[in-house]
């Protein structure tokens, strides 16, 4: 079989027109079902018993659409149900199952099976055949594992949904689609106590091997890669070309560790605290404080004196009130410090979700709601403009720069931090300069924070090694460079 090229959406790799959309404002009015009990009869239930979430409001809810141009009904009503259960919603967890389905959608189409497709032999049934494309896909290098693994696991989940909450006819489908297998995995508690875990797996899994970690990367909500002093340097020098507003969410993160969701939800109010005696901002952050954080967690931030005075000047700036005109929350100390040219924040926060749901809001932002529906951001104009102009300024001077993430920006600076704590407090002192650390960063766990340590002390001695056999060896090696000193 001849593969197409690679495609971001994996659309390419099928001969399927299939898409995903997204609805602005999908308001769901009542789903009534039937789902098995204890006993295993069936029963109708009301929507309103399944965690309901009022008001129904979610914005940008993805829909599967056929090639035919109809919704795939199956798959639709499957995230619909989802969506029933669910204590919390978050538009990119939905948009991502449905990502998954979508490429399961192009295969059959494709394939020209149905989606019950399941005869007698295993390898003929329409999962375990699109199993095997998607491991010719990682074999090919068209596809990760990972994203291999996670696909036929949005599929399985898929499957068990649709007869759990009896949207198929056929209770048997989940023992004929795969095999459940139960698995026991061993861990270690916080306190030391082994412990055996039992998980659900199925027979569908795609093996997943770990990548091996590489030394210039620190594991903290992801592989980030502190930048080196002259990396800084020549991004804050092309940094001086780009808006001012990207200059300043730049900054807060360099210079505070915050990350793109705690800098794109910050308010006007929280720019009108007093400085304590160090000349810093001490800044709430967190659930309650409407400025966001991942899971909530509530912590200080502490931003420098000099970059809360700067801020302070851009928000009172004709650019910035004029953004704020056009914006949701308007001339308030509710609205958001940073603002793109049509009024639409950098990071969509999860208050301004709620105060969109609340009939309360006032006439504009009604009017507002109605006519452009909700574009939830979740800082990609951030990572757009680090790929398509920061990176390309600076290998105008520097060729072989590396390119790098706004999240890389606070491994930076808790690597910057450490430094400057260690010279503070000299080697000693690591214990109470990794708490001090771990205490700005955020770090639930001393673990975390001691990969800072560990990367920093991996770091040096990698490259003394490596310089060091390289001098005792290249005099040796013949190379075009030992043979034009030579000649």
């Amino acid at each position: 079989m001849r593969y197409r090229v690679r495609s971001k959406t994996g659309q390419g790799r099928y001969d399927s027109k299939a898409r995903r959309i997204l609805i602005p404002e999908f308001r769901l009015l009542s789903l009534k079902f039937l789902e098995n009990d204890q006993d295993g009869n069936s029963e109708s239930l009301p929507s309103h018993e399944f965690n309901p979430i009022e008001p129904r409001y979610f914005p940008n809810f993805p829909v599967l659409i056929q090639s035919d141009g109809e919704p795939w009904t199956i798959g639709n009503l499957y995230l619909t149900a989802k969506l029933q259960r669910e204590v919390g919603y978050e538009s990119r967890t939905f948009r991502g199952i449905a990502d998954h389905l979508l490429d399961f959608l192009r295969f059959v189409e494709e394939e020209g099976l149905d989606y019950l497709y399941f005869p007698t032999n295993d390898r003929l049934k329409v999962t375990y055949r699109y199993r095997q494309r998607l491991i010719d896909f990682v074999s090919s290098g068209q596809l990760s594992a990972s994203t291999a693994s996670a696909r036929i696991n949005a599929v399985v989940n898929f499957y068990r949904g649709i007869v759990h909450w009896y949207l198929v006819d056929d209770a048997h489908i989940e023992n004929v689609a795969f095999t459940e297998i139960k698995k026991y995995v061993s861990v270690t508690t916080a306190y030391g106590i082994p412990k055996n875990l039992r998980i659900n797996s199925h027979n569908l899994a795609i093996q997943n091997p770990k990548n091996q970690r590489q030394a210039e990367y620190i594991n903290d909500g992801g592989d980030l890669r502190p930048l080196t002093l002259d990396e800084q340097s020549s991004i804050l020098k092309v940094l001086l070309e780009s808006p001012r507003e990207y200059q300043l969410m730049f900054y807060l993160s360099l210079f505070t560790g915050a990350r793109v969701q705690t800098i794109g939800t910050l308010r006007l109010k929280h720019l009108d605290g007093v400085l304590d005696s160090n000349g810093y901002l001490r800044l709430p952050i967190g659930a309650g404080t409407q400025v966001d954080t991942k899971r909530g967690k509530c912590m200080t931030l502490l931003v420098p004196g000099w970059l809360v005075q700067d801020l302070r000047i851009y928000v009172n700036s004709k650019e910035a009130k004029k953004r704020r005109a056009r914006s949701f929350y308007r001339e308030s100390a509710d609205n958001y410090v940073f603002l793109s040219n049509n009024g639409v924040p950098y990071y969509t926060s999860k208050q301004e979700l709620f105060d969109r749901r609340n009939e309360n809001v006032n006439e504009y932002a009604r009017l507002v709601t109605r006519a452009e529906g909700v574009a939830i951001q979740d800082g990609g104009s951030l990572r757009k403009h680090i790929r398509e102009m920061l990176v390309p300024r600076t290998r105008r001077e520097i060729q072989d720069f590396q390119d790098f993430t706004f999240h890389d920006l606070r491994a930076t600076f808790g690597m910057n931090l450490l430094e400057s704590q260690l010279r503070h407090l000299g080697e000693q002192q690591i214990t109470a300069a990794l708490e001090y650390v771990r205490q700005r960063m955020g770090h639930a766990n001393i673990k975390t924070t001691m990969q800072y340590l560990q990367y920093k002390s991996r770091l040096k001695w990698k490259n003394s090694v490596q310089h060091e056999f390289e001098r005792k060896l290249f005099e040796h090696v013949n190379t075009s460079a030992n043979v034009d000193r030579l000649a």
